[in-house]
């Protein structure tokens, strides 16, 4: 989403520039968006050393003020920022009741220091109001830019995925987009696969994306004597025909913010069913786009799959659902709103423009 804003953002006539904390989960960087530090991982130490590496930088540019995307770039632009103004964009939730009085005096000394948020939710907001920041909130669903899922023609789409990954006619595909590591529980996937598989149901699995539990992943799918129906793809940059191309998309995760994946795969058209987590529900139509179970249990998510695959009518009514219901996540539609926290911000702070 960074990457995408801050084009928008330029479009009006801003000027960006990103830096990540560090490289990604698999050590992989992004073009044009130099990370801090070297490290995946995101101690004490290396946030530190991000800091200190992000004064330097501001140094020798001039920045009206710093748009922190996630917890790990909030510390380091409360840190480094150099008295910028800091502008928290919240993407994930810290359940409070699972940290220690260290952490919460921590996080409380970090909100003090920023000059508004951007939440995600109504629950991300409570979060942060509840570690004491009374500064503006302002509330903007998670984005996506639509021009890549214009025009894709999922028939065709799930001709060439299946002709690829030489899938026979007459079966069903199911997917599961994302990073393959614990907050998103891909085994849980593998194991609705493996309970559409016990009740006959002609499927397979395609699987997008890497991560730590990919090995975990191969080996449970073995276990399990999947191995010739769970389609391991790995990272895929045009993931939109990925969406396009299956009939349903599972989102498993234990934990997530507003997840863009979700908003991927209505704008393609593709309905999703969904364990309870962050701000599905503003996403998903419950019924209409997609279904949203009320518990985390395998079984229940693929009796209704099943029961979608099944019947291709409301598939298909789904489908067209969850295309309009992803019209009010565009980034067009929200780019505004962010325009308006940050100009207020700047505006706000002596010395800013």
């Amino acid at each position: 989403m960074a990457l995408e804003l801050a084009s928008e953002l330029d479009a009006y006539g801003h000027r960006s520039r990103i830096v990540a904390v560090g490289r990604g989960h698999e050590g992989e960087t992004v073009d044009d968006v130099p990370p801090l530090v070297g490290s995946v991982r995101q101690g004490p130490t290396v946030l530190l050393l991000a800091a200190w590496r992000l004064r330097r930088s501001l140094r020798r540019d001039d920045f009206d003020l710093i748009l922190a995307h996630g917890g790990a770039a909030l510390q380091v632009g409360v840190l480094g920022g150099g008295g910028l103004p800091v502008v928290n964009q919240l993407i994930m939730g810290m359940p409070l009741d699972r940290r220690g009085p260290v952490w919460h005096l921590w996080w409380r000394w970090l909100m003090r220091r920023c000059d508004a948020v951007v939440s995600l939710t109504d629950a991300l907001t409570r979060e942060v109001r509840d570690l004491g920041f009374r500064g503006a909130v302002e509330l903007v669903p998670n984005a996506r830019r639509t021009a890549r899922f214009e025009g894709l023609d999922r028939q065709a789409e799930a001709d060439r995925l299946r002709r690829d990954l030489g899938i026979g006619p007459g079966q069903h595909v199911i997917g599961f987009v994302g990073h393959l590591g614990r907050q998103k529980r891909p085994d849980l996937a593998v194991e609705v696969m493996s309970e559409l598989s016990a009740r006959g149901v002609p499927v397979h699995l395609v699987m997008a994306g890497k991560g730590p539990m990919a090995s975990g992943v191969e080996r449970l799918v073995a276990e399990l004597g999947l191995e010739d129906r769970v389609h391991l793809l790995g990272h895929v940059d045009d993931v939109e025909h990925v969406l396009a191309g299956i009939d349903v998309m599972v989102l498993t995760s234990d934990d997530e913010g507003m997840p863009g994946v979700v908003i991927e795969a209505q704008m393609a058209g593709c309905p999703v069913v969904s364990f309870p987590v962050g701000g599905i529900h503003d996403l998903v139509v419950h019924g209409e786009s997609g279904v949203v179970l009320d518990g985390h249990d395998p079984a229940a998510m693929a009796e209704v799959v099943a029961g979608l695959l099944d019947d291709p009518s409301r598939l298909a009514r789904m489908s067209e659902a969850a295309r309009v219901a992803s019209s009010a996540f565009s980034m067009a539609a929200v780019v505004e709103r962010y325009q308006g926290v940050l100009t207020a911000v700047a505006a706000a702070t002596p010395g800013q423009a």
